[in-house]
Formats: structure tokens, sequence, C-alpha cells
């Protein structure tokens, strides 16, 4: 599965570095320490693998859209 952002692959190449004992979790930077653990959890090195494989160049810096809360906020 490709990346949809940049921020996503970033992310996701940490969660893969974690996973293959690159990195430590004190590596992480704190505010995804959290998030990353979950990701190493719930997905395979392969799935961690083919978002990484995403060309860097073809992504945005962050998924175009509207934030949940903005919807929910919208909905109301």
């Amino acid at each position: 599965m490709p990346a949809k952002s940049r921020a996503q692959r970033g992310l996701m190449g940490m969660a893969l570095a974690l996973k293959r004992g690159d990195v430590t979790i004190e590596d992480i930077p704190r505010g995804v320490r959290k998030r990353i653990t979950q990701i190493t959890k719930d997905m395979t090195e392969e799935q961690l693998a083919d978002f990484t494989r995403t060309p860097e160049e073809r992504l945005p810096k962050k998924k175009v859209g509207t934030p949940s809360r903005m919807r929910k906020a919208r909905a109301s």
C-alpha cells in the first residue's frame, strides 16, 4: 500500500526502523512514541516496508482534507 503523504511515510519509516531494531524507543520523538509502538504491533515488517517504498517526490507534505473534528463540528 503506498503512503498518502510524506508525513505518513516518515511515521511508517520510524515504525519499520523500530521493528527491525535499528533504533530504540528512546530514539523516537516523545510525541509519537505511543503511536509508533501501536503501529509496530499492528503491522508486519512487509506492510511497513510497502509504505516506505513510496517515492517521496509524488507525495504532499500532509494529506489534504478536512480534519475529522472539523467535520463533526460542521455536522452538529
